[in-house]
């Protein structure tokens, strides 16, 4: 199997001494990186502990929230943990979601305005150009990557000027193409190469022999996207207009039930790996074909607890 990235959930349910154990097995799997998403967590933290106990796997933030973090404080927590990773580790930044910031009491504003300018605070910070009453922060030994979460085009298109990398999820082959076609545009208007902007998408997988049920528990896990607006918006951008639409009103009645039904088969289909190993990995083809770099496997459960299905997929497409 080409090389693939792993996202490891520590808001799964799992602790994160079974964390840091996945990420080792991930590692001895051949994986080239295990990636940290964000919710009831801190992915800068989980990365450091992942950090201290690897030796060769790349290790990425998927991603963390901006809102949540002065970025002067992001750039020093993001200097501990590239100097444990020896080199290792990736910077994912992301906006989060409108309705997870509110619960908060955070007001987004102008999203990408905010990231331009963390970005840029993060990187004078990492390069020894920032100073609080009279001291520096520390600087990595070895360069920190930036890669952004993009959902919509203009934010690919910021990433093409100011990031490292793209990290895209929820994407069709299609829009994934797209979203790098933007970048690469941008980082040639900005004097850069399109090698200095990686692809990574991130994929959805619903591993098992019985189709049947692996697109039910699809329909389950990618509902909850549809809940989100900004998720919502690029489904209905994707050519999915009418399920998103449903899943949206379902979500406002809090019926769980009619979110799963109103994702279809096509649609699950469209943005995830879904059914036997054979059929997923003919999918994740498609996207190396659409100029995807990095696909990085999502594991959801089908029938079975988080770490085993973790386990199951580490098997089928490890190297």
């Amino acid at each position: 199997m080409a090389t693939c990235g792993l996202s490891i959930s520590p808001f799964s349910g799992i602790s994160y001494g079974e964390l840091i154990q996945l990420a080792r097995e991930a590692e001895q799997a051949g994986f080239t990186g295990v990636y940290v998403p964000e919710a009831s967590n801190d992915a800068l933290m989980c990365s450091y502990a992942i950090a201290r106990e690897t030796r060769r796997i790349q290790i990425g933030t998927w991603i963390v929230n901006i809102y949540l973090r002065d970025p002067a404080l992001c750039a020093a927590a993001t200097e501990m943990v590239q100097d444990a990773a020896d080199g290792r580790f990736i910077l994912g930044l992301g906006v989060s979601h409108r309705p997870a910031l509110e619960a908060r009491g955070i007001e987004m504003g102008n999203a990408r305005a905010r990231l331009r300018r963390d970005t840029e605070i993060i990187r004078k910070t990492l390069n020894g150009e920032t100073t609080i009453f009279g001291m520096k922060f520390r600087q990595p030994k070895k360069p920190v990557p930036i890669y952004f979460a993009a959902l919509a085009l203009q934010t690919a298109k910021l990433g093409g000027e100011l990031a490292d990398g793209l990290m895209l999820y929820l994407c069709t082959p299609e829009r994934a193409k797209r979203s790098a076609e933007v970048a690469h545009e941008e980082a040639v208007r900005h004097g850069r190469k399109p090698s200095d902007v990686t692809i990574t998408v991130g994929l959805p997988v619903f591993l098992h022999d019985d189709l049947k049920r692996a697109y039910a528990a699809a329909q389950r896990g990618l509902s909850f996207y549809g809940a989100l607006p900004f998720y919502n918006r690029l489904l209905a951008r994707s050519g999915f207009e009418t399920p998103a639409a449903k899943i949206m009103d379902a979500a406002k009645r809090r019926d769980t039930e009619a979110m799963a039904s109103a994702v279809t088969e096509e649609m699950a289909d469209a943005l995830a790996l879904i059914g036997p190993q054979a059929r997923c990995r003919e999918r994740i083809d498609h996207y190396r074909q659409a100029g995807t770099e990095l696909p990085i496997l999502v594991p959801n459960a089908v029938d079975e607890d988080y770490s085993s299905a973790v386990r199951r997929i580490m098997k089928a497409f490890g190297n």
